[in-house]
C-alpha cells in the first residue's frame, strides 16, 4: 500500500486488451482496473480495425496483472505464457 491508502499500480488486477496478428505475434496493452472502461476500449480498437487493411485476427479482453502488461513487449510478442484466455488471473 502506498501513502495514501491505495494499492500501487503494478500491484493491481484488472484488464488489458490482446490484439492476435496473422503471423503468430500478439499484442497486450490498455491495462485497466476496471471492466467498464476495459469494455469501452475493446469497442474502440476493433471498430478502428474493422476496415483497415491489415487487420489483426482477434481482440479480445483478458484479466491480467498489471505487472505482466508493463513487463509485456511492445510489439511482436510470441511467448506462450503470455496471458490468453478469460480465466487466467481471475479472482
Amino acid at each position: 500500500m502506498d501513502d495514501a491508502g491505495a494499492e500501487p499500480q503494478v500491484h493491481l488486477w484488472g484488464y488489458a486488451l490482446r490484439r492476435e496478428w496473422p503471423d503468430g505475434t500478439h499484442d497486450l496493452f490498455g491495462f485497466t482496473p476496471r471492466a467498464d472502461v476495459a469494455l469501452r476500449r475493446l469497442d474502440r480498437d476493433r471498430s478502428y480495425w474493422r476496415t483497415g487493411p491489415v487487420r489483426p485476427t482477434a481482440v479480445y479482453l483478458v484479466p491480467v496483472h498489471a505487472a505482466d502488461v508493463t513487463t509485456h513487449p511492445v510489439r511482436d510478442c510470441r511467448r506462450p505464457s503470455c496471458p490468453d484466455a478469460p480465466q487466467r488471473g481471475q479472482r
